[in-house]
């Protein structure tokens, strides 16, 4: 008895284990999402004085306050210097107990002049900018620097951080408040001005594109306490999104510490993350058999309102068609499948006006490009304009995706096709009716 439940239970784990499918998908891009694109971060420039300043934890501290430094070691030969400051670099992958969580950069040639300015960063934080290597040069003509570090206990990994010169002339209500703040709020350190301080960004986003016959989508693993690793769980976060779209920082979730195993749901199928490379190079997920799923449209109950303009600037609700059948179709000019869809549209249209009001929600292209598809082609659909927030409200993930909904606005079917709805209609209108006439 007991040697048949063991072979049952064989025999049901290798059949859940040919089921489930497995990917490793490599990340070969530096990456950039909405808010580092977006990002003011400033890092604030400090006159040098001597070998003691304030670790960076101090800043931000009124200036009477008094703080323990930290004494740098070794200096740097800064030949070619006229002029020497310093900053902080937000990076925990060589904390010690000197010093973590920041490194410390010189800055030599620190005012705005023709002479390119030099940045002498601690890179392994022992307080020694003897055993740094060569500075890291910004060229007068330039305006922007990618300076590169590596976790201490990791010599293959690789943090980028670019830093952009503060532009002369611009913003200046918003650049006196800060140099304000950096006055009043930096402990006993002297703040420069803020046209010598620096914009930052963290390029610590690596990502990849999957796509099969079924899935396509953009994943993304973030490097969230910036130490160069990409593996960490409980502090680092992976993003999923659309195919080759703009990655959106508040779509990230937590690679989850524990024995609980990092999950994630796309067009309608859910997957597990099994691996992540602390280089962040590759990842690997398995599709997740026989599991329910719960980012979609729940059938015969009544879908999300949508307000959407046309090609030609026409709002649009869907109570405007609450007499008919909606077919919602979300669509871009990319698709395979495009010709056979654009056939069955039309007949729908054509054939089933009375009864069903065709709309093809259009993702990704430009409304002068959908002015010249509809004029050419002719087409008798409403072609609505899509975005973001109505895509998530209806969980379109993939394109092109398909809703029947009846005239009291609750979802009969979801992922249809045209051709599959066209063939509903026939079934429940009629067959090869025109019923435009």
């Amino acid at each position: 008895m007991v040697k048949k439940i063991l072979t049952i239970l064989l025999v049901l784990s290798f059949n859940i284990s040919l089921a489930q499918k497995t990917y490793k998908i490599y990340l070969n891009t530096k990456a950039e999402d909405d808010k580092i694109k977006k990002t003011q971060a400033i890092i604030p420039v400090y006159k040098f004085e001597n070998t003691e300043i304030e670790p960076y934890l101090n800043f931000g501290f009124d200036t009477e306050k008094k703080t323990k430094k930290i004494k740098i070691d070794k200096m740097p030969k800064m030949d070619g210097c006229t002029d020497t400051a310093y900053t902080f670099i937000y990076f925990s992958g060589a904390d010690n107990k000197k010093n973590s969580g920041y490194i410390i950069s010189l800055i030599g040639n620190y005012k705005r002049s023709r002479q390119p300015v030099y940045f002498y960063i601690d890179k392994n934080n022992n307080l020694d900018f003897s055993d740094d290597g060569s500075p890291d040069i910004l060229p007068f003509e330039s305006d922007t620097i990618v300076l590169k570090l590596k976790n201490q206990k990791e010599d293959s990994s690789e943090y980028n951080v670019k830093l952009s010169r503060i532009v002369p002339g611009k913003n200046m209500a918003y650049k006196s408040l800060l140099e304000e703040h950096y006055k009043k709020h930096s402990g006993s350190k002297l703040f420069t001005r803020i046209n010598y301080c620096y914009r930052e960004q963290r390029y610590n986003l690596s990502s990849g594109e999957f796509r099969n016959l079924s899935d396509s989508f953009t994943i993304a693993v973030k490097d969230m306490n910036v130490n160069a690793l990409f593996n960490d769980k409980g502090q680092d976060q992976i993003y999923i999104g659309p195919y080759k779209q703009e990655i959106y920082a508040e779509n990230m979730i937590e690679y989850q510490s524990g024995r609980k195993k990092t999950t994630f749901e796309w067009n309608e199928k859910k997957f597990q993350i099994n691996q992540i490379d602390k280089l962040g190079k590759w990842i690997v997920i398995t599709e997740l058999q026989d599991v329910k799923t719960y980012k979609k449209l729940k059938l015969h109950r009544k879908v999300p309102k949508i307000s959407f303009t046309t090609e030609m600037n026409e709002h649009y609700t869907l109570k405007k068609f609450r007499r008919k059948n909606i077919y919602l179709y979300f669509w871009n000019d990319d698709l395979y499948s495009l010709a056979e869809d654009t056939i069955y549209l039309r007949k729908l249209q054509n054939e089933y006006s009375r009864k069903i009001q065709v709309i093809g929600m259009n993702y990704g292209d430009e409304p002068k490009t959908m002015r010249w598809f509809q004029q050419y082609y002719k087409i008798p659909w409403i072609i609505g304009m899509s975005n973001r927030e109505i895509n998530q409200k209806y969980f379109v993930e993939n394109l092109p995706k398909g809703f029947w909904i009846s005239k009291r606005r609750r979802l009969k079917a979801r992922n249809i096709s045209p051709k599959q709805m066209y063939t509903n209609a026939q079934k429940k209108f009629g067959k090869n009716k025109n019923l435009t006439n």
